[in-house]
């Protein structure tokens, strides 16, 4: 494995290992999560880690005073059943390059394993070549696990640009491939109406359409209406094709209840004297930014009066305006929605490296397929992006 790091005699950490995150110190672990995405802080990493019962690790750094310095977090075992977060087929055999799957799976996921966003636990506070080195250091022992975790390469997957600005200094800039989009509406207007007053005006007659229906919008958190998102959330999953049930949905809601609730926003959608819900989005409230994370609209009323995009985007923006949030973080998928509502793109970068085989973007084939994919997101242009098949 290389890297453009040098290693520094001088600067020391002890490295080590727990299974759980419950075995780090909780305050100093908040201390490098709180500049970072909701989806590497504790609350969010603890309930990733009961939901996968097991083949989940940290490998952690302290300082020489015993303070916590960096965590990456590790993940083995069977990949999901979506397959975003198996490298060799969602993106080295997608993109027709000569890969010998035995080079690259199965892979040791670093950084995070869910929501499609990474970055680096490593403490702002330190000296940036301190930071640099014990990245390294943490790659470095990761790549110790391979052959005991019966792994052959180690990935980072959907990487953020901050994650990008981290990694990049340790192995360079030409190491990654576009592994997908995030989308972010960046909150830049004073009140609701502005904001309506700036966007087209197909969009101001779905708000104007949904308004007449006399709906209300109950704000509420996970532990008050994880029953009624999962009947929500597992309908809404089944109209796209998807296998879930509410009893499953349930049993994940009730993991996230328990150790995220206090961070959670749930935004109920009633009808007129609050007799039916039509609709419910979960969001996760970090910093000074709001995640989008699961919607449901009931099936008698999806579509009818707009009340997805009311639910998802305007209420949430209104909601973000009236509280002072700065952004509101969307994800992947369905690209040209967020675009037109005020959204920018940004790519999510992955990174691989093999224990036996170079840079994978020293095949041809997939050098030029990433840099397609990179070029449909710098465009902006949802056509290209959807043409560009990304995920």
């Amino acid at each position: 494995m290389n890297y453009i790091v040098d290693p520094k005699e001088d600067i020391s950490f002890e490295i080590d290992f727990v299974y759980s995150i419950e075995d780090i110190d909780e305050i100093q672990l908040l201390q490098l999560s709180k500049n970072r995405t909701y989806y590497v802080s504790k609350p969010w990493l603890l309930a990733i880690e009961r939901l996968r019962n097991g083949n989940t690790g940290y490998i952690i750094a302290h300082r020489c005073d015993g303070k916590l310095a960096g965590v990456l977090p590790i993940y083995w075992g069977k990949p999901s059943q979506r397959g975003y977060y198996e490298p060799y087929n969602r993106f080295l055999l997608r993109s027709g390059g000569d890969f010998g799957i035995s080079d690259w799976s199965p892979s040791l996921i670093v950084g995070s394993r869910a929501a499609y966003a990474c970055e680096f636990l490593i403490d702002e506070n330190l000296q940036m070549d301190e930071q640099n080195y014990l990245l390294y250091r943490l790659f470095s022992e990761a790549y110790c696990y391979l052959e005991k975790l019966n792994t052959v390469s180690i990935s980072a997957l959907y990487i953020n640009p901050a994650g990008v600005d981290q990694l990049e200094k340790i192995v360079g800039k030409d190491s990654f491939f576009v592994a997908g989009a995030n989308t972010v509406i960046d909150i830049k207007w004073e009140s609701f109406e502005e904001y309506m007053s700036s966007v087209n005006t197909k969009i101001r007659r779905e708000r104007k359409v949904f308004n007449s229906k006399g709906y209300s919008v109950v704000k509420s958190d996970l532990l008050e209406s994880k029953e009624i998102l999962s009947e929500l959330f597992s309908s809404h999953e089944r109209k796209y094709g998807h296998v879930a049930s509410a009893e499953s949905e349930l049993k994940e809601l009730t993991v996230m209840t328990n150790t995220s609730n206090e961070y959670s926003l749930v935004l109920l959608l009633k009808t007129e004297n609050d007799t039916d819900t039509v609709g419910g989005a979960l969001f996760y409230l970090w910093g000074d930014t709001i995640f989008a994370r699961s919607v449901g609209i009931h099936k008698d009323y999806s579509a009818k009066s707009f009340e997805y995009f009311n639910l998802v985007y305007y209420e949430a923006i209104k909601f973000a305006i009236e509280k002072g949030y700065k952004h509101i973080d969307y994800g992947m998928a369905t690209y040209r929605a967020k675009l037109i509502r005020g959204a920018r793109i940004e790519p999510l970068m992955g990174f691989i490296t093999s224990s036996n085989q170079m840079n994978p973007l020293n095949e041809s084939t997939f050098y030029q397929w990433t840099k397609e994919r990179e070029a449909a997101i710098e465009s902006g242009d949802a056509s290209q992006i959807e043409r560009s098949q990304i995920p």
